[in-house]
């Protein structure tokens, strides 16, 4: 099966690989990324292909976030909305 990569997904793995997160080898990390048979080829299609909407959609966070009241809002109401974990259960 042929894909074809988004560019700016390419551009970000070029990124990682220039050193500027430090001198580790992320090379099993963009194989996986890239599907390499050794490492599934599944990953790149949760990855790779969602990468534009990915995009998209922290544009919009960016976008709220710069609403500092917006935000807030939005905050308060994820987190008065969360249920119970699991935990808390436990320590209960």
């Amino acid at each position: 099966m042929q894909f074809v990569a988004d560019l700016w997904f390419e551009e970000v793995k070029t990124y990682v690989r220039s050193g500027v997160y430090g001198t580790y080898n992320y090379d099993e990390l963009m194989e996986s990324l890239e599907g390499n048979e050794s490492y599934g080829r599944t990953d790149y299609f949760l990855v790779g292909e969602d990468f534009p909407s990915y995009l998209e959609c922290q544009e919009e966070v960016d976008k709220a976030y710069r609403d500092k009241k917006k935000w807030a809002r939005m905050s308060t109401l994820n987190t008065s909305g969360s249920f119970k974990f699991s935990s808390d259960q436990t320590i209960h």
